[in-house]
């Protein structure tokens, strides 16, 4: 039996024909799909042999929309293992290799990368892409699966100028609080101030001679605790070593004010109300001996 000599799957395809397929694949998804922010990952210092890097970073986004092929649940599910609550949902989407390719100047999407959905505002990274499903429609592929899991936070800097992606930085990463003495100098610290901390910083006559003292640490202020007293900053995008000894001080990029530094406290998750960590490593410390050299065995 002959091949039909007007849409034929070979190398003599009838391309008009593909072409209509490919416009097909893409209204569908336009029409069914989802509106999806795509986030590439900058690698920072990379690894050549083994391929990896250790410090990744999220600075750009893209919109394009994408056909969500898990449909009535999540995949994975939930689990309790004796490392904490670990939660595994995944999820598979469709997207067009044309649009793609159009709107991010890429060939294709790479493990790695995020993908943030409004729908549910969850964020999810990209763990396998599928380039041959469907196989070969017409003798092309006219589009991507990308199979995606919830984003494990691993202290990546996130800058995309997107506050629903960007506040993973403050929610989930590390933080510190930084309990502060006497106050010198004029102004305040407020939220979004870059802070730098030096040692040694007995002062009587104002900030005269801080740039001759070491600095060992710096940071933003991600918020500012008024309630207490002392007054209580917490700050993300912590680098340096942050020490309380040798009477260290706090001062801003300006220099304007600076306060000594009284005690330090690390932080991990949400703060306030909304954070539950406190609670549940309270709760884990009255089911599991952490004074036990193996806690999780036989003493």
């Amino acid at each position: 039996m002959a091949l039909n000599p007007y849409i034929r799957v070979n190398d003599k395809t009838y391309f008009p024909e593909r072409n209509l397929v490919e416009d097909l694949t893409i209204e569908a998804i336009k029409i069914h799909g989802q509106e999806m922010f795509y986030v590439p990952r900058e690698l920072l210092k990379r690894d050549d042999f083994f391929g990896e890097s250790k410090y990744s970073r999220f600075t750009k986004f893209k919109m394009i929309e994408m056909y969500m092929d898990t449909t009535t649940a999540f995949e994975g599910g939930d689990t309790f293992t004796k490392f904490g609550f670990e939660i595994r949902d995944s999820v598979k989407f469709t997207v067009s290799r044309k649009r793609f390719i159009r709107e991010t100047g890429k060939q294709r999407p790479l493990e790695g990368d995020l993908l943030y959905l409004p729908l549910n505002k969850g964020l999810f990274e990209i763990k396998f892409v599928e380039h041959e499903n469907p196989f070969y429609q017409l003798g092309k592929l006219f589009s991507y699966q990308l199979t995606c899991e919830l984003f494990q936070y691993s202290e990546e800097k996130f800058s995309t100028g997107v506050p629903e992606i960007d506040v993973i930085n403050q929610e989930t990463g590390y933080k510190l609080l930084v309990t502060l003495g006497q106050t010198y100098g004029s102004g305040t610290f407020a939220k979004g101030d870059l802070v730098y901390q030096y040692e040694n910083g007995q002062f009587t006559g104002g900030l005269s001679g801080a740039t001759q003292r070491t600095q060992t640490a710096r940071g933003t202020v991600l918020s500012v605790d008024d309630k207490q007293s002392p007054k209580v900053l917490s700050i993300a995008d912590v680098s340096g070593l942050w020490v309380t000894t040798g009477s260290p001080y706090l001062t801003k990029s300006n220099q304007s004010v600076y306060a000594t530094v009284s005690g330090t406290d690390e932080k991990l998750g949400v703060l306030g109300a909304e954070g539950k960590n406190e609670e549940i490593e309270t709760e884990a410390d009255t089911i599991i001996n952490f004074s036990e050299s193996n806690p999780f065995g036989d003493p």
